[in-house]
């Protein structure tokens, strides 16, 4: 994407994130797309319906408890048409369980560098974790910024079971991006496929 026809071929986009920074950056990168700034938990306010919803990384994982997830669950149901799709992504209860027991990790390389690291909560497949990006500047210092995150996820049964619950049909899902793979007890990534 990066230009208004390009968008056009997906017919009329909208883009939905809590974030005003972040749709600011999505502004100048893909022209011709309908930006709100408003919380997954607030999209029946748009009073739209639409034929197709993406949530992508991790969107569902920063969702505070499990009434909030299956809230956001509904909200994508109601703003869907009939026979509409949804495609969300969410952490494995492995994934957080590695994140935990690993605590840090990190990255280097001429421009960017980071350091990440994890804790437990009170919650279980609960992390939290503080992240230091190490951004090089054209004058060849280095700015650092600072992020903290609170993901949480809970087990795919459940997920499984409360997508049915409110209505949807699951038409697939996967994991790690291996449409192949089904294994989401030994995968960081599960993606499903929906469908009103």
């Amino acid at each position: 994407w990066g230009n208004v026809a390009d968008t056009k071929k997906y017919g009329e986009v909208f883009a939905v994130d809590n974030s005003e920074q972040m749709l600011a950056i999505a502004s100048e990168k893909v022209l011709g797309c309908n930006y709100f700034a408003m919380d997954l938990l607030e999209t029946s306010s748009l009073s739209m319906e639409f034929d197709f919803v993406l949530s992508a990384f991790d969107v569902f994982n920063y969702l505070s408890n499990f009434e909030e997830f299956k809230q956001g669950l509904k909200e994508v149901y109601s703003s869907l048409k009939e026979d509409g799709k949804f495609v969300f992504d969410i952490h494995t209860p492995k994934k957080i369980t590695d994140m935990l027991e690993k605590q840090v990790f990190g990255y280097e390389d001429d421009e960017i560098s980071y350091l990440w690291f994890t804790y437990e909560t009170e919650n279980s497949l609960e992390v939290e974790s503080e992240l230091s990006f190490f951004i090089k500047e054209n004058n060849g210092l280095y700015r650092k910024l600072e992020q903290f995150h609170s993901q949480r996820t809970y087990e795919i049964e459940s997920v499984l079971a409360e997508v049915q619950n409110i209505g949807f049909k699951v038409k697939d899902y996967f994991c790690d991006f291996d449409k192949k793979n089904k294994k989401y007890e030994d995968s960081d990534r599960i993606i499903f496929i929906l469908e009103k």
